[in-house]
């Protein structure tokens, strides 16, 4: 298995992918689009694990620069279902705390919808605290 920038001819995969997790609305074209702006900000890491190209999990970490300190937000965090458990996980988050770091982060933050347990506790294992409360506004 390996780590990587998402590269953009994996962009349908990783939709394919997020679709697993619950259905959305996104076309391929806004993606690029999205996608192509994400790379000319390096504050902006989109990782995919692979193995043998299959895209298996993905994750994304945006360095947020505030007045005091910058933190990192994670977002997306999807592994295959039937991977789960393997260390997969672990990994992209292990990158990105690398990428935190050498950004200067103070912290990390994600939410997580409040039914899904089992990544609750993977959250934790992977030192994450509940510690604070999280409120999400959706616009759409």
């Amino acid at each position: 298995m390996v780590i990587e920038k998402l590269r953009i001819e994996d962009i349908p995969q990783l939709l394919k992918l997020y679709n697993t997790l619950a259905p959305f609305e996104s076309s391929h074209k806004k993606s690029l689009e999205v996608y192509n702006e994400m790379l000319k900000d390096e504050n902006y890491l989109l990782l995919a694990a692979k193995k043998e190209e299959e895209i298996i999990g993905s994750v994304l970490g945006i360095c947020c620069k505030g007045l005091m300190f910058p933190f990192l937000v994670i977002e997306d965090v999807i592994v295959k279902e039937e991977i789960r458990g393997k260390g997969v996980g672990r990994k992209l988050m292990k990158a990105l705390d690398e990428f935190a770091n050498r950004k200067n982060c103070s912290y990390a933050i994600l939410v997580s919808s409040g039914f899904r347990e089992g990544a609750h506790k993977f959250y934790e294992r992977v030192g994450f605290k509940d510690s604070v409360r999280g409120f999400r506004k959706i616009y759409y």
